[in-house]
């Protein structure tokens, strides 16, 4: 069974592997962005080669990071962009990659953490669940973060 690792869903096991961050979906606002470009560009080491990283935003939003030099940050920093879409739901429709080979995701978006093992269906696939820092943390390292204090005592999840 596919599985939520950090909210309290049912799929248990290791979650501590991360190959795909997926930030936004649906999308990220300019004010995210903006952190994230903070993040990934005040040092603290380079993307971990075997994590993707993508982020989706809008058009607008975009058009605005390209202008503030933020969308230049996070691409140098490995981040991938999708606007005017929400990927996590094309499985059926569109086939994406990302999603059909990752093994375990973490996300920014308590949406996305909720509905993405139902929506990939997929044995064996995890989904964890963090703030944009911990999201970084996941890239640069290819590993979960702890869970928070609230999330640990909960059944399910992993460590």
């Amino acid at each position: 069974d596919g599985g939520n690792c950090g909210d309290g869903g049912s799929g248990g096991g290791d979650c501590s592997g991360v190959d795909l961050v997926a930030l936004g979906n649906p999308h990220l606002s300019f004010s995210e962005v903006e952190s994230l470009a903070a993040m990934v560009g005040g040092g603290g080491g380079a993307k971990h080669r075997d994590v993707r990283v993508i982020a989706t935003l809008s058009r607008f939003v975009l058009e605005q990071a390209e202008a503030a030099g933020h969308a230049l940050t996070l691409s140098e920093f490995g981040v991938e962009f999708i606007n005017d879409t929400c990927w996590c739901m094309l499985g059926d429709v569109v086939p994406f990659p990302p999603i059909q080979s990752a093994r375990t995701l973490i996300t920014n978006s308590g949406k996305y953490a909720h509905y993405a093992p139902g929506l990939v269906n997929r044995s064996g696939f995890k989904v964890r669940y963090s703030g944009l820092a911990g999201c970084v943390a996941a890239a640069r390292t290819g590993r979960a973060p702890p869970r928070p204090p609230f999330l640990a005592a909960l059944r399910g999840c992993a460590s």
